[in-house]
């Protein structure tokens, strides 16, 4: 199989009581991992603007060179640690991956 550049989308969504506490938090613990995870091509993170009823919280758009380097990135011990502390905080997260 071919591989292809591959994007990674996440939404986030805090649970009751954390957004405001925690959304500076879970921003900056996001954007230190490309530092620590050579093999990110792309990284973008940023809060929802609107606040609408069905928005999320936060989202990811992050793209990787090959479905094997995402499936590294899952497993990357900074990863690892990352999603330990997205479980105290947020709803189990909303995910899309595809190749371009």
């Amino acid at each position: 199989m071919e591989d292809h550049m591959v994007k990674h989308i996440v939404f986030f969504k805090f649970l009751e009581g954390k957004r405001e506490s925690d959304l500076d938090l879970l921003i900056s613990k996001l954007r230190a991992l490309p530092g620590k995870i050579d093999f990110i091509r792309s990284y973008e993170v940023g809060a929802d603007i609107l606040r609408a009823g069905n928005s999320y919280d936060v989202a990811l758009v992050s793209s990787f060179d090959s479905i094997d380097d995402l499936l590294k990135y899952k497993v990357h011990p900074a990863h690892e640690e990352f999603v330990l502390y997205l479980k105290t905080v947020c709803e189990p997260v909303k995910a899309v991956d595809y190749e371009i």
